[in-house]
């Protein structure tokens, strides 16, 4: 009877102390529970200083910075300008001619100039047709493209190419900064899982040594065999190399993320020595397969690669446009009213406009048209291949996108079970425990029990480290950022 109390005893001590040691595994291992050791290093966070300080989502910004300015310098053929020019001779005392002409010419976005002039002549010697009234001439005209250039020029050509290179600056920007985010949550996965690895590694490694000290006094108490302390040993030595690779695995994992880590004036900083990986932000999935259509039609709509095909086709219309107009003849019309810069009489007076007045045609065309018909059927041809390009990438994106969908879907499907998993496989254990120290048992099948539990805890924490990969592939796919962290 003695014996069978202190068997009882020993069994309720040893199943309370596993299951109070399985009971922290369970806890660690479910999703949003964070650990009381270290100081959690969310995932948001982690973003939020990549975005701010990464010098690859600098560079990003500096790449859409740059293509606005270079369309801020595509408006500059739009800028108007002032023109003034002074010329005199003067020998022998005797002024020659003495000129002075200023002009303000304005471009406008339909292709016509409007130009304002000022021109006066004074002298005894100068060209017949500079000659103006005593003060000076007005002129205010405007120059008119009848054939070429009535549809586009090349100022307006260059301003479109240069918005359609902004749109594709913005797009380069998203799919750097994006794709960045992809490597960083796959690595913060991997930091997250080696985490856990590490932690149910020293769980299983203190339960071992439990263990072993329990059966040293079973056998000292002659209760069970002394081969069950090589059994409790060598259990022990298996887990203690579990936990080296764990460790190890940890802190290279941990040096891939410090690379993400840089401070505002650029310099890289360590990552924290009690920093740990956690799920909240990222820890529950929650996509509505109803919501597919939509998550499709973000991704045409908004995918940087997408984006960026859009902007070459726009470039490539902007330049066929260009070419087709280039087949009509070069005509340009000019006409200017004068007017004495001391007159009373109105300057726009039809009266005085019908005798005062400047006017011009010219016009130029090639006879064969063989540079333009080449460069009309290469533009063709350029266009083309943008839209097919278009096309194609565009059913990328969409299979790109249901594949991170249905990873998402299938994740939240193989957590569930692996909770089960997990859930399941301490039951087994306790109830192995519970027959071991009742004497029906070996410690040879509780131990792979136990190992069972640690396993399916492993395979659950790897589950979950690959959410925030998941949700970086959806965000990738449909260019829409938010999709990384927020919750559905």
């Amino acid at each position: 009877m003695t014996r069978f109390l202190r068997t009882m005893i020993a069994a309720t001590i040893g199943l309370c102390c596993t299951v109070s040691i399985s009971h922290s595994i369970s806890a660690q291992a479910a999703p949003g529970t964070l650990d009381t050791l270290g100081t959690p290093f969310t995932f948001p966070a982690f973003v939020d200083a990549i975005l701010a300080n990464h010098p690859v989502a600098t560079q990003a910004r500096l790449i859409a910075e740059q293509a606005r300015s270079e369309l801020r310098t595509a408006w500059g053929a739009f800028d108007p300008t002032v023109t003034a020019s002074w010329d005199q001779k003067k020998f022998g005392g005797t002024e020659y001619y003495n000129y002075f002409d200023a002009q303000l010419k304005i471009p406008l976005p339909i292709g016509a100039d409007v130009t304002i002039a000022f021109d006066r002549t004074m002298g005894r010697y100068f060209n017949p047709d500079r000659r103006t009234a005593a003060n000076g001439t007005l002129e205010a005209g405007i120059s008119i493209p009848l054939g070429q250039r009535i549809l586009t020029d090349e100022r307006r050509n260059a301003l479109q190419q240069a918005r359609a290179a902004r749109d594709a600056g913005d797009a380069d920007r998203t799919a750097i900064v994006n794709k960045l985010l992809f490597s960083a949550a796959k690595d913060y996965g991997v930091w997250y899982e080696s985490w856990r690895r590490r932690v149910i590694a020293q769980e299983g490694e203190a339960l071992a040594e439990f263990r072993l000290q329990a059966v040293r006094r079973r056998v000292a108490n002659g209760e069970t065999a002394p081969i069950d302390t090589i059994e409790a040993l060598l259990e022990l030595q298996r887990r203690e190399v579990t936990r080296f690779e764990a460790e190890a695995s940890f802190y290279l994992s941990s040096l891939d993320v410090t690379a993400y880590l840089w401070d505002d004036v650029g310099r890289p900083v360590p990552l924290p020595a009690d920093a740990k990986p956690v799920l909240l932000g990222i820890e529950r999935v929650g996509i509505d397969s109803t919501r597919l259509v939509e998550l499709l039609d973000v991704a045409t709509r908004r995918n940087p690669d997408l984006l960026k095909v859009q902007a070459r086709i726009k470039q490539a219309e902007a330049q066929r446009l260009f070419t087709t107009q280039a087949l009509l003849p070069l005509a340009e019309a000019k006409l200017a009213g004068l007017g004495a810069s001391d007159s009373e009489q109105s300057f726009f007076d039809g009266e005085r406009l019908d005798n005062n007045y400047k006017a011009g045609l010219s016009i130029k065309s090639p006879l064969l048209f063989l540079k333009e018909t080449g460069r009309f059927a290469a533009s063709g041809q350029r266009l083309e291949f943008q839209r097919l390009e278009r096309d194609r990438l565009r059913r990328e994106v969409e299979f790109d996108a249901r594949a991170a969908i249905f990873d998402i879907f299938n994740l939240e499907r193989l957590r569930q079970r692996q909770v089960a998993n997990v859930r399941n496989a301490r039951l087994l254990r306790d109830a192995e425990q519970v027959r071991y120290e009742n004497g029906e048992g070996t410690l040879l099948i509780l131990n792979l029990r136990e190992r069972l539990v640690l396993d399916e805890a492993v395979k659950l924490a790897a589950v979950e480290a690959k959410v925030a990969g998941a949700r970086a592939a959806l965000a990738v796919a449909t260019g829409d950022r938010t999709l990384l962290l927020k919750q559905n």
